[in-house]
Protein backbone atom coordinates (compact mmCIF):
# COMPACT_ATOMS: atom_id res chain seq x y z
CA UNK A 1 0.00 0.00 0.00
CA UNK A 2 1.66 3.71 -1.24
CA UNK A 3 1.32 6.09 1.14
CA UNK A 4 -0.70 9.50 -0.08
CA UNK A 5 1.30 12.78 0.03
CA UNK A 6 0.01 15.06 2.46
CA UNK A 7 -2.13 17.95 0.85
CA UNK A 8 -0.81 20.36 2.79
CA UNK A 9 -0.07 21.59 6.13
CA UNK A 10 -1.82 20.98 9.38
CA UNK A 11 -4.75 23.88 9.58
CA UNK A 12 -3.35 25.09 12.68
CA UNK A 13 0.35 25.94 10.54
CA UNK A 14 -2.34 27.17 7.61
CA UNK A 15 -3.69 29.82 10.16
CA UNK A 16 -0.73 30.72 11.14
CA UNK A 17 0.83 31.66 7.75
CA UNK A 18 -2.20 33.48 6.98
CA UNK A 19 -1.88 35.61 9.94
CA UNK A 20 1.84 36.21 9.40
CA UNK A 21 1.17 37.00 5.78
CA UNK A 22 -1.53 39.07 6.98
CA UNK A 23 0.56 40.94 9.42
CA UNK A 24 3.50 41.47 6.63
CA UNK A 25 1.11 42.50 4.47
CA UNK A 26 -0.68 45.41 6.36
CA UNK A 27 3.06 46.56 7.49
CA UNK A 28 4.06 46.27 4.11
CA UNK A 29 1.06 48.83 3.17
CA UNK A 30 1.86 51.30 6.44
CA UNK A 31 5.22 51.46 5.66
CA UNK A 32 4.53 52.97 2.08
CA UNK A 33 2.29 55.62 3.71
CA UNK A 34 4.95 56.42 6.62
CA UNK A 35 7.43 57.07 3.36
CA UNK A 36 4.51 59.34 1.32
CA UNK A 37 4.40 61.16 4.74
CA UNK A 38 8.21 61.26 5.17
CA UNK A 39 8.48 62.36 1.61
CA UNK A 40 6.32 65.48 1.89
CA UNK A 41 7.88 66.73 5.42
CA UNK A 42 10.97 66.18 3.54
CA UNK A 43 10.02 68.45 1.17
CA UNK A 44 8.35 70.96 3.05
CA UNK A 45 11.20 71.17 5.36
CA UNK A 46 13.88 71.51 2.23
CA UNK A 47 11.42 74.64 1.12
CA UNK A 48 11.71 75.77 4.37
CA UNK A 49 15.15 75.99 4.69
CA UNK A 50 15.62 77.78 1.40
CA UNK A 51 13.15 80.44 2.36
CA UNK A 52 15.31 80.89 5.38
CA UNK A 53 18.79 80.88 3.86
CA UNK A 54 17.45 83.29 0.90
CA UNK A 55 15.76 85.80 3.60
CA UNK A 56 19.34 85.65 5.52
CA UNK A 57 21.06 86.30 2.25
CA UNK A 58 19.14 89.42 1.06
CA UNK A 59 19.32 90.62 4.64
CA UNK A 60 23.19 90.61 4.26
CA UNK A 61 23.30 92.21 0.84
CA UNK A 62 21.03 94.74 2.06
CA UNK A 63 23.05 95.50 5.12
CA UNK A 64 26.49 95.37 2.74
CA UNK A 65 24.73 97.69 0.68
CA UNK A 66 24.01 100.21 2.83
CA UNK A 67 27.36 100.32 4.20
CA UNK A 68 28.65 101.21 1.27
CA UNK A 69 26.65 104.06 0.89
CA UNK A 70 27.95 105.36 3.97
Amino acid sequence: MAETPNAGPAPAVSADLRRIRTQLADAGIATRRAMERLRLARVITVAAVQVVIAFVAWRLWRWRARRRRQ
